[in-house]
């Protein structure tokens, strides 16, 4: 039903980009430094802006997942190395304190 639900919503979003691309056909000039231009249709000038956008957001917050995968991998040995140190007391002979 998820994959349903986010198949639709896809093809939803890729509808009204393609609505919004026939929309605004415009030609824009963009000037960038020494002296370079660019002259492209607006909808292919906001998507490539966009695309920066995109890369620009996980390139920062790659190195918060780095981190984090890192932290979960050192509790999962951590968790490891507990389980097996209670395996270990479980199995020691109880004595009889009288």
């Amino acid at each position: 039903m998820k994959r349903v639900f986010y198949t639709i919503f896809a093809v939803l979003i890729l509808l009204i980009g393609i609505a919004f691309a026939v929309q605004n056909r415009q030609v824009v000039e963009l000037s960038y430094y020494f002296g370079l231009k660019w002259t492209g249709p607006l909808s292919l000038a906001l998507l490539t802006a966009f695309a920066f956008g995109v890369v620009a957001g996980y390139l920062a917050s790659l190195r918060t997942v780095v981190r984090m995968q890192r932290q979960l991998v050192q509790a999962r040995k951590e968790i490891r190395h507990i389980e097996q140190e209670v395996v270990n007391l479980r199995s020691l002979p109880i004595k009889d304190v009288i």
